[in-house]
């Protein structure tokens, strides 16, 4: 099998490293891919964003299984345009991407279907959001209601901070268009999850359970990051906890789905926090998280080609997942001043020291090659 995978950081090495290890795949291809994943796939120029240009290089070069890992072609129906031109893709089409496109319909939907969640409000115009933060108990949560690279979550330790977070996104567009529009949240207590789940529409199957860690900076004193490690399995997240939450988060977020025509097939995240009220929803994910990918993907036993493929074919019930019992943990090098301003060009060495040692694996994020050598390129 032939597969191409769209994107090109440490969650794609992270899935690329797993597909390469399936009998069942010939050769992998990936747009754009980075410098570490050169060694197991071939790196074509075409940016994540490009739905022509990867339709085309897919048709060309009779791509069997199109993996759209990021956040941003889902939400702009790279699937769609796959599947509209006779290709398979893994990921959900941009109906139900919208999970994560839109932070007002997440709220919105688990408002409707009664998946728990914190108490939120939507605001449209700026001082009208400055004026409801000023009435709040701090923290508070600001949130850009689209996608900002899991950067656009702001929490306000005092309402001062808050109302900064609100001007910065709806009037400076510190965000983009992504915070032309804000969720402004309470702040929830309690320990946070990660669950990344495979799902055919029907049946839903959890990975084995995640930590992240997004802030930058020891005791978690910086800002938001699109994460800066991870480890696998969550330590408190038992089978009791598993139970409650396939009864009253996993199973309803995908008959809600169905139920709005939005059936979702792919990879679902879920952030979770369990508060002194029991477990709820922090956000949803349409794909696999970064960098819980990096923890979760080693532990996994069962062929990630075949799982895929019983995704699309709608039999995931027949295919039993098993994990390793052990654990993992990611940890994320970034740049020096990463989540904002930051020099790109440094030269990374001791990758290969790394690569020899027992039990380490190295993904690439934001990496190139220069002049025979491994640099940074991006944050992370």
């Amino acid at each position: 099998m032939e597969v191409l995978i769209v994107g090109g950081g440490g969650r794609e090495h992270a899935i690329a490293w797993k597909l390469y290890q399936s009998p069942i795949v010939n050769r992998i291809f990936a747009a754009p891919g980075n410098a570490g994943m050169e060694r197991i796939a071939t790196c074509v120029p075409i940016k994540a964003t490009n739905i022509e240009g990867m339709v085309e290089f897919a048709k060309d070069n009779e791509i069997d299984l199109v993996v759209v890992a990021p956040d941003d072609p889902l939400v702009m129906g790279m699937v769609d345009a796959l599947e509209a031109a006779g290709i398979r893709a893994f990921g959900p089409r941009a109906n139900a991407a919208i999970i994560e496109g839109s932070k007002v319909f997440s709220k919105e939907l688990m408002k409707k279907y009664g998946i728990p969640t914190a108490k939120y409000e939507v605001f449209d115009k700026c001082d009208e959001a400055v004026r409801y933060v000023r009435t709040q108990s701090c923290p508070i949560v600001v949130k850009a209601e689209g996608l900002a690279l899991g950067k656009g979550v702001i929490i306000a330790a005092t309402a001062d901070e808050a109302e900064k977070a609100v001007r910065d996104m709806m009037e400076g567009g510190k965000f983009g268009s992504a915070g032309s529009r804000v969720v402004v949240e309470e702040f929830l207590c309690g320990p946070e999850i990660s669950v990344l789940a495979f799902t055919d529409g029907k049946t839903v199957r959890p990975m084995a359970s995640a930590q992240d860690h997004k802030r930058a900076l020891d005791g978690d004193e910086g800002l938001n990051t699109g994460g800066m490690g991870a480890f696998s399995p969550s330590r408190i997240y038992t089978e009791q906890i598993a139970d409650e939450c396939m009864k009253t988060i996993f199973m309803p977020t995908i008959q809600a789905m169905n139920a709005e025509g939005r059936p979702f097939k792919g990879v679902l995240y879920f952030g979770l926090m369990l508060t002194k009220d029991g477990m709820k929803v922090i956000e949803y994910n349409c794909r696999f998280g970064d960098p819980e990918t990096q923890a979760v993907l080693p532990r996994l036993k069962t062929d990630l080609a075949e799982i895929m493929l019983a995704v699309l074919e709608e039999r995931l019930d027949d295919i039993r997942i098993e994990w390793r019992d052990d654990a993992a943990v990611c940890v994320v090098l970034a740049s020096g001043g990463y989540p904002e301003k930051y020099t790109t060009g440094y030269e990374i060495k001791g990758l290969d020291a790394l690569e020899w040692k027992n039990h380490i694996t190295v993904f690439h994020a934001g990496t190139a090659e220069k002049d025979g050598a491994i640099v940074t390129a991006e944050g992370f």
